[in-house]
């Protein structure tokens, strides 16, 4: 019998139980039968009233008996009768607990007296686990004092853990020996005197040592490793407990991985998956890792008949892990590709992988092999993977590893790559929407948080109350500042009632660029502001970023490659806007530098493979052309040169950012517009040059194909729906009558 209270604090009928203390709000009670008992006895109130909360755990005894716990809390106000079922099965006992009882706190030694091994493991998982969770004693001092005092109860004279390497921050990596016979490992405690936490991922187990044990890694924080601290591994009937030593200078992780010669790759991909899942400090230390360690590429040389190939893409996001390559195999001894995760474990694509025919150049020849792309989503992280390891697994059962070389870190050069992965003879909508777009999403996003405006500069003294706000996005091509601000300059109406915004997304050209808008503002007198983004993020980015620091009442968003060659444009497309219509977008026509028309408003079909498409009414026709001169609702306007109320952009949240480089934003901003109930309309009495694409044909990227593609793809399959009633039905003409800022008319 455990004698842990006073005959004062508790008063019962038969046998008394031990009761003592787990922090000064929760009793733990304790009865030894003489037998193993196999039920949970049942614990109530007197009445019969349920006790909650209440846990009961069962220890065997050395000697064929049981130690019986239960776990209360302390009554507050008035002492609490319970009815418990105790010593021999089947007897049942009235106790009385006095919350004014002198309890003493729970004795470590005492509670583990004559347990079994078995029961030791079972009771250390439940004070560390449930329990703690249950009754909120994560914080309790003197639950962590008993605690560690049970933990160095167990063991005698435990082994000690290793601390090899600091990670980042306060992040350490450990490493200790675990017995051979240890098998799966279900967590992991650190129990020091400032407290005991479970590690968040469990341990990576490395290959056995020499003398029969698994050398074992972990992470862990730095100041849960103070001095008197205990690691504590839990497994099926398994427990092993290590003492950890002060942690004073530890080598860097490189330095560590370095010295050491390591050439395990699972190991490396575990502290990197680790890393990825923790703080910033973390997540960059894991970047900074795979970039001063990085594994050696590796490919299947064939010859002959035999198979050979490469992985040459491999991207590992927030929603999985996208690689591209290719594989000759003369004789059909190729069974699959697979993709390892970071405990080597091999992983089929199934649906997600892709082949097409090609060519590629082996051993200096040009000669015929089978490109493909494969998308496995469970193989995830919130940090790129720079070299995500695959197999090449033949029919014989052998397997051959494939390494990539060291991917791209920067999210719009591991886009690129992405965009070139496929030839856009054999890109289908089947590979965009499952392999590629999940991760052009995410690094799009990604790009998208990190294009963010750098600073804006005034030139000039800006107009106080503008009515219209000229935003050009400037990407590499400045050659035709000159013409378009000297038109700027020539229009009166422009000069006095519009403000000039530009937005340069190529911010390597800003000395450049700030240069040429000065000596022009002194060379006209108009005032100017450059707004310097820190990265190019694209058309739709730039945009907004114009929008966020303009004060027009209008917003007249205008390529850099546009020029007016008439007075009176600007005037001429605000004066068309709100009205009985609700008119909130209006659109210029747009000629070619030889007079022909390039865009009189905007329209979607499908082209002859089933794909909607943007195109523009009566293009390449003659300026005069009749049908080119009606002013008339469309469905939508070329971003080119449009004008927007200022209260219908915010309203819709301005350009949708997810479209690559620059396409669609505008017929996915005109869509947003129709969705919203506002008119759209094509005004032919307003016209301007388009000197087409010339800034963004100097986008690499952009002039594959591949991106025009996803970006079809992209917006197809967010507006199905709406495509297919304008292309059916036209444009709607009994709209619901509303003012851009939402208001009834």
């Amino acid at each position: 019998m455990l004698e842990f209270a006073s005959s004062d604090a508790v008063r019962t009928t038969g046998e008394a139980p031990g009761v003592c203390l787990l922090n000064p709000d929760t009793l733990l009670l304790s009865w030894d039968t003489p037998t193993r008992l196999w039920e949970v006895p049942r614990l109530e109130t007197i009445d019969g009233a349920a006790i909650s909360p209440q846990a009961t755990l069962r220890l065997p005894l050395d000697g064929g008996g049981t130690r019986l716990l239960r776990v209360i809390r302390r009554p507050k106000d008035e002492p609490i009768t319970i009815l418990a079922e105790a010593g021999t099965l089947g007897r049942k006992d009235e106790i009385t607990i006095d919350p004014d009882g002198d309890f003493e706190f729970a004795s470590a030694s005492t509670l583990l007296n004559g347990v079994t091994p078995a029961g030791r493991l079972s009771l250390v998982s439940t004070l560390l686990g449930m329990w703690a969770s249950l009754f909120r004693l994560r914080l309790s001092k003197s639950y962590n004092s008993f605690l560690l005092q049970l933990v160095a109860e167990i063991v005698d004279r435990p082994k000690p853990a290793k601390a090899v390497a600091k990670l980042s921050g306060e992040k350490i990596l450990l490493a200790t020996a675990l017995p051979d016979a240890f098998h799966d490992i279900e967590a992991v405690f650190i129990v020091a005197p400032s407290g005991f936490k479970r590690l968040t991922q469990l341990p990576h187990i490395s290959k056995t040592g020499p003398r029969g044990q698994k050398l074992v890694y972990m992470i862990a924080d730095q100041p849960s490793t103070a001095s008197g601290a205990y690691m504590v591994v839990t497994g099926v009937r398994t427990l092993a407990i290590r003492h950890l030593p002060d942690v004073s200078t530890l080598p860097s992780l490189a330095r560590w991985w370095q010295t050491k010669g390591k050439s395990d790759a699972d190991l490396r991909e575990y502290i990197i998956g680790s890393l990825a899942r923790a703080d910033t400090k973390s997540s960059k230390a894991a970047i900074e890792f795979q970039l001063r360690c990085p594994l050696s590429s590796q490919r299947v040389s064939g010859g002959g008949s035999l198979p050979s190939g490469e992985v040459d893409l491999a991207v590992t996001t927030a929603r999985g892990t996208l690689i591209g390559g290719w594989y000759r195999d003369p004789v059909d001894m190729i069974a699959s590709i697979d993709l390892l995760d970071s405990n080597g474990i091999a992983h089929p694509f199934g649906d997600g992988f892709y082949r097409y025919q090609g060519n590629v150049q082996d051993d200096g020849q040009t000669v015929p092999a089978t490109g493909f792309v494969g998308f496995y989503q469970d193989i995830q992280s919130p940090v790129p993977i720079l070299q995500p390891r695959s197999l090449m697994r033949l029919k014989s059962g052998n397997r051959h590893l494939m390494v990539p070389p060291a991917q791209p870190i920067d999210p719009a050069e591991a886009r690129a790559r992405i965009l070139r992965a496929v030839p856009p003879q054999h890109l289908t909508s089947e590979i965009i929407e499952n392999c590629l777009a999940p991760v052009i999403g995410d690094l799009q996003q990604k790009l998208m948080a990190s294009a963010k405006v750098d600073r804006v500069i005034d030139i000039g003294t800006p107009y106080d109350d503008p009515d219209v706000s000229i935003i050009v996005p400037l990407y590499r091509v400045l050659g035709f500042l000159r013409a378009q601000i000297g038109a700027f300059a020539c229009d009166d109406w422009v000069a006095k009632y519009c403000e000039l915004v530009f937005v340069l997304d190529s911010p390597e050209q800003a000395e450049e660029c700030e240069h040429l808008l000065r000596g022009l503002h002194v060379l006209y007198g108009i005032p100017m502001r450059l707004v310097v983004m820190t990265r190019n993020g694209g058309y739709a980015r730039a945009c907004n970023a114009g929008a966020q620091n303009a004060h027009g009442h209008y917003l007249a968003m205008l390529n850099s490659d546009v020029i007016p060659h008439t007075p009176g444009w600007a005037q001429g497309m605000a004066s068309k806007m709100g009205g009985p219509d609700e008119v909130a977008v209006v659109g210029p026509k747009l000629l070619f530098e030889d007079g022909s028309i390039q865009h009189a408003g905007m329209y979607f079909a499908r082209n002859e493979s089933g794909k909607w498409l943007n195109y523009h009414y009566h293009k390449g026709m003659p300026d005069q052309f009749r049908d080119a001169n009606i002013e008339r609702s469309v469905p939508g306007v070329t971003g080119a040169c449009m004008m927007i109320h200022r209260d219908a952009f915010d309203a819709v949240d301005g350009f949708t950012e997810d479209y690559v480089i620059g396409d669609y934003e505008d017929s996915d901003l005109c869509l947003k517009i129709r969705k919203a109930d506002f008119d759209i309309k094509y005004v032919p009495d307003v016209s301007l040059y388009h000197f087409e694409r010339k800034s963004i044909s100097t986008h690499a990227d952009y002039m594959r194909g591949v991106a025009a593609e996803y970006n079809a793809w992209l917006h197809a399959s967010r507006w199905a729906d709406a495509l297919e009633d304008l292309h059916t039905n036209g444009v709607p003409q009994n709209r619901s009558r509303k003012t851009p800022n939402g208001e009834a008319a």
